[in-house]
Formats: structure tokens, sequence, C-alpha cells
């Protein structure tokens, strides 16, 4: 059994509804476990960045949406999440946060 909890399982379970392959890895990558975000699901991440079918902003809002969890372990993966995206992913990741999350790609 994972270190997920109960919280964690149903959010994934909705964006798998929901068909939101990204919103469902960010999820996975900021779970309430006490250790940092699964390899896997970075790499997954930049690789949605380089990808133009993937909508960059909505992956932001998604990060910054975990930001705002009430759990310090939520909000610490998800800078650290968003933090590893600035560095190994697409350029346009490093424009969202200078430009509100506005940006046309």
């Amino acid at each position: 059994m994972s270190g997920q909890s109960l919280t964690d399982r149903i959010t994934a379970a909705q964006h798998s509804v929901t068909g939101s392959a990204v919103s469902k890895t960010v999820c996975k990558a900021t779970t309430h476990e006490i250790m940092g975000p699964k390899k896997k699901h970075l790499d997954y991440l930049i690789q949605c960045t380089n990808e133009m079918n993937v909508n960059i902003p909505q992956l932001a809002d998604s990060l910054f949406e975990r930001t705002t969890n009430s759990s310090w372990v939520v909000v610490f993966k998800s800078l650290i999440t968003t933090h590893h995206l600035m560095v190994y992913g697409n350029e346009g990741m490093i424009c969202l946060p200078l430009l509100g999350g506005i940006v046309d790609i």
C-alpha cells in the first residue's frame, strides 16, 4: 500500500474521470507523503511542457492551486515541482510566474 492519503487518492481519481492526465500527475507529485515528488511524475510533467497539445497555463494553475493547500507538505512539494519545471522544463514555464499565468505559447 502506498503512503498516499485518502484525499490524494480521491483527487487523483477525480482527475482520471475528467481525463486530465496532467492534473492527475500534479496531484500525484504533490501528495501528503513526507518525501520528495517521485521522479516519474516530474519527468512526465517536464515531457508535457515540451508537447504542443498540453495546456501550459492549465498545468501552472494546477500547481499554483496546490500551493493553497492547508498541508505544508503539499505546498512544499508544489514549490519543488514548480522549481523543477522552471529549471528543466520548456522555457514557457519560466515566463508564467512573471506574467501572472497569461502566456500565449
